[in-house]
């Protein structure tokens, strides 16, 4: 309700300057201030970002305002790096030579002022130094730096009062376990782009993550059954939104946040298209009235309904109504299946001319194996190109 008030108060306000804005609402549970963004428009010409990492005092002082701008209402937080090129010059080399404890000692510095006001409590951490005096993009400070897990370990063990969550290459749910098991001490780990790139893989995350069996609370009694559900349920959520926006402006993302639901699956990549191209519709549509005022145009379905068509036209009812736990299992075949590939290739690589004839079968035997496989990957992706360059 005083939410509500004060978006009225404000409403008022702007109507009596004469300045008529959108209603605005500050629905969030959390704010969060970035530390950690190693992008040249922001840690470099914006000096923010990971470029903050050098000014923790900063990072205090804004996180205190951001509380009391707030009025204390709601948490807030800080996502940074374990650190940053500040005074030298990084190539690989020169960075695995370098001192880790003092690496480390530096991360603890920075954590230690900003959560010295007992504001901050909570630290998303990407485990890899932010390159910043170097041309490098974000997508090359993803890759580059190594990965160092062990220092947020180590600072999760020495701060147990904090919140501390582990972020960077960490991009299945496996691998959040992984890391979870190896350190308990740990909070939390954030994945960001492994699970854009692929959300329903991460629908066990409550058994997996917190629940042993599946009659407990983290049973997906009261979850989606399948992909089926969820498409029901957002299209729902599409639909409102359609209803109190523009189409033009918002359909492309409202189909965006779907896109990737059957990521993986025969005839995903067809699913995607045929959603790109539906999501440009009211564009197109607009485009052709505004040419031709007098075009009577065709009443158009809902979005939930031409959602749920494109995904019953391209993709098989199996893999619509398959449960959570089918398309995890299916999951941990596949990495197993792609290890043993890795192991193969390695063995191949490595002990190529030094085994004994009985080993030296099995490795062709396995090489074979490999090689069948990728053959029919191959002729699979080549199928389905083919399908779709016919139109099929």
């Amino acid at each position: 309700l005083q939410k509500n008030q004060q978006s009225e108060n404000m409403q008022q306000s702007q109507k009596e300057d004469g300045k008529q804005q959108p209603p605005i609402f500050c629905d969030y549970s959390a704010i969060n201030l970035n530390c950690g963004c190693p992008s040249p428009k922001v840690a470099g010409k914006g000096c923010f970002g990971a470029a903050l990492m050098e000014d923790p005092d900063l990072v205090r002082r804004s996180t205190t305002s951001l509380y009391e701008g707030a009025g204390g209402t709601m948490p807030i937080t800080v996502k940074c790096r374990i650190g940053t090129d500040e005074g030298y010059t990084f190539t690989q080399k020169e960075y695995l030579s370098r001192d880790e404890d003092t690496e480390y000692q530096n991360l603890k510095r920075f954590v230690e002022i900003v959560a010295s006001d007992g504001i901050v409590t909570d630290f998303q951490i990407h485990a890899r130094i932010a390159v910043l005096n170097k041309n490098y993009s974000p997508a090359d400070n993803r890759k580059v730096p190594p990965l160092r897990y062990h220092h947020v370990q180590r600072l999760a063990r020495e701060f147990p009062e904090l919140n501390i969550s582990l972020n960077g290459g960490v991009e299945t749910l496996t691998g959040v376990k992984r890391e979870l098991d190896e350190c308990s001490e740990l909070d939390g780990v954030m994945v960001g782009r492994g699970f854009v790139a692929n959300p329903w893989a991460f629908a066990m995350a409550d058994q997996v993550l917190y629940m042993e069996d599946e009659g407990g609370l983290g049973s997906l009694s009261s979850g989606p059954k399948n992909r089926m559900e969820v498409l029901e349920a957002y299209g729902r959520h599409a639909d409102y939104e359609e209803q109190h926006g523009d189409p033009v402006k918002i359909r492309r993302f409202m189909t965006k946040a779907v896109s990737h639901l059957f990521a993986g699956e025969p005839n995903a990549k067809r699913y995607r298209i045929a959603l790109d191209d539906m999501a440009g519709l009211p564009k197109k549509r607009a485009m052709e009235l505004k040419q031709n005022p007098n075009l009577v145009q065709d009443e158009q379905p809902p979005l939930s309904e031409l959602i749920m068509n494109i995904a019953t036209t391209h993709l098989r009812e199996e893999v619509l109504y398959r449960s959570p736990k089918e398309s995890f299992d299916k999951l941990l075949w596949d990495e197993e299946q792609a290890e043993r590939k890795r192991n193969v290739v390695s063995t191949v690589v490595l002990g190529a001319g030094k085994k004994g004839d009985d080993e030296g079968n099995v490795q062709k035997s396995l090489v074979q194996e490999w090689q069948s496989s990728r053959k029919a990957d191959e002729l699979n992706e080549r199928a389905e190109r083919k399908l779709e360059a016919n139109g099929v």
